[in-house]
């Protein structure tokens, strides 16, 4: 019997039970096939299939989990943008995944696409193993400059911009400008989407 594992990450916990129903829901009469889920990145090395949620943000950032893949293994990047980024703007790990708009997708186009990934799972293409030096080459992935990491850490931390401002000695605009330059370096369109890239961050250490 042949076992296909399908780690599905979402901080929505109502998303992932709905992805795992129309797994199950396509697989059910199948005898010859088990499936094993697992929530956690760092199990991705392990994953025949990835069906991942990215934040605001996320889609600029290093991803070593998807980077350090299974060979031959499926990404799906579900997303809540309304256009992606340019692709030379998309960090190289995410340049050879199926992007879906969670937003808009329907639940049939959504159940094509992972029946696609489980079809493709059971007859692998025979590639050519990538080192994640190659990968990182030229990828354009962003980072933090010193006085944005000094005002990010602040606001991890829950500090307002008075304190994050008089714990580092610098004017409250200052501290404004450089939050700002972050929305503008990650393409964060408000400020609900620069607080859940705050959570990003925070998450990450």
């Amino acid at each position: 019997m042949r076992k296909i594992s399908i780690a599905i990450i979402s901080r929505n916990t109502f998303l992932k039970a709905s992805l795992m129903a129309i797994v199950n829901d396509l697989t059910r009469t199948r005898d010859d096939l088990t499936i094993g889920f697992s929530g956690h990145s760092s199990e991705l090395s392990a994953a025949d299939i990835i069906i991942a949620e990215i934040l605001p943000g996320e889609i600029h950032l290093c991803n070593t989990s998807i980077k350090n893949r299974k060979q031959n293994s499926s990404v799906i990047i579900l997303h809540s943008y309304d256009e992606l980024p340019e692709k030379t703007r998309i960090v190289n790990c995410l340049k050879d995944v199926t992007f879906v708009p969670v937003k808009a997708v329907n639940i049939d186009s959504l159940r094509e696409i992972i029946a696609r990934a489980l079809k493709k799972n059971e007859q692998p293409e025979s590639k050519r193993a990538v080192d994640s030096a190659s990968i990182c080459a030229n990828c354009p992935h962003k980072s933090l400059s010193p006085s944005q990491v000094v005002v990010a850490h602040g606001l991890m931390n829950g500090f307002d911009i008075g304190k994050i401002s008089a714990l580092h000695q610098i004017s409250p605009k200052t501290v404004i400008y450089h939050k700002n330059q972050i929305m503008e370096k990650y393409g964060l369109n408000n400020h609900h989407d620069f607080f859940q890239f705050i959570s990003v961050l925070k998450e990450r250490g």
